[in-house]
């Protein structure tokens, strides 16, 4: 039986005066912060770029954030926008269309679109255009290890990080199906949502999607895509992660099997820890590990 699931969805300045007879002050130095800017990359008004960058006489790598949220909303970045932009990347964090707004694939679609967009208007933001990569929490991750896999890097990103990326939408699915845990059983009903209907391989229908059911769930499956050339990919999970390790470790095996070289991809586990997304990148070292394997992979 199938179903389709609904879910609704300041600067204050003070003059003193002084006397003749009085040393000059002494000027404090300038202090250069990260300007901030959001722009459209689409016609949906959830198709925005929130933009922070440091104007720089060279152009600088771009890094496009995908947020996490079970397709289903947008977690905030928090500080770590700031933070990128602070180790040298122009930051551009995408928000998209949301699985109720939408059925898959309008998500990788979405993702395109504002890499293109961020390329077309790099000069704006002193950005590199062929220094272009992801950084992806959760679902987003999963956006970011689709974009990685699809078309043999057909968006020529430099590399991705993919945070908790739910890189195996059918595998959270029987996860759902057996668990209790709150988080498990709403990223199961969103993966649904996102692909509009059940799994089924005797279901290919199209009633409320332009792919077949069947067709759907194979094509969210990054690991279904993985291929010679794919961009570069690094893995974050941790051992207590309500999405399993076992979502990178399956795509970083299709991946080398397909002849991705070993040092292409790598899925590393934080251990003793349940943290998730993109609050990964406060465990000790990680932050760090992150920027330099950015850095590693710009020319």
């Amino acid at each position: 039986m199938r179903r389709t699931l609904l879910i609704l969805a300041a600067a204050v300045l003070a003059i003193a005066g002084t006397t003749a007879a009085a040393p000059a002050a002494t000027k404090a130095p300038a202090v250069v912060t990260a300007e901030a800017a959001t722009q459209q990359y689409g016609t949906h008004p959830r198709q925005t770029v929130d933009i922070t960058w440091n104007p720089s006489p060279a152009p600088r790598p771009a890094v496009i954030l995908i947020t996490g949220g079970y397709w289903y909303t947008h977690a905030s970045w928090a500080t770590w926008e700031k933070q990128l932009a602070d180790q040298g990347f122009q930051v551009f964090a995408m928000k998209y269309r949301l699985n109720f707004d939408a059925a898959w694939p309008a998500q990788r679609d979405d993702v395109a679109s504002a890499v293109k967009w961020v390329r077309d208007n790099a000069g704006q933001y002193d950005a590199d255009p062929d220094n272009v990569l992801l950084v992806g929490s959760s679902a987003g991750g999963q956006m970011a290890t689709d974009a990685a896999t699809r078309g043999t890097n057909a968006l020529g990103l430099k590399g991705i990080v993919a945070l908790s990326p739910v890189a195996s939408p059918y595998r959270s699915w029987q996860d759902g199906n057996t668990s209790t845990v709150d988080k498990i059983r709403k990223l199961r009903d969103n993966a649904t949502l996102l692909a509009r209907c059940y799994p089924d391989p005797a279901d290919n229908s199209t009633t409320y999607r332009d792919t077949g059911c069947w067709d759907t769930w194979r094509d969210m499956e990054s690991k279904n895509a993985v291929g010679k050339g794919d961009a570069p990919m690094l893995l974050v999970h941790s051992d207590g992660d309500f999405v399993p390790p076992v979502h990178s470790t399956e795509l970083e095996a299709a991946a080398k099997a397909a002849g991705v070289p070993a040092s292409d991809v790598s899925t590393r586990i934080v251990t003793g820890s349940t943290a998730h997304g993109q609050t990964l990148l406060g465990a000790p070292g990680m932050f760090a590990t992150v920027v330099s394997w950015l850095k590693a992979r710009t020319t």
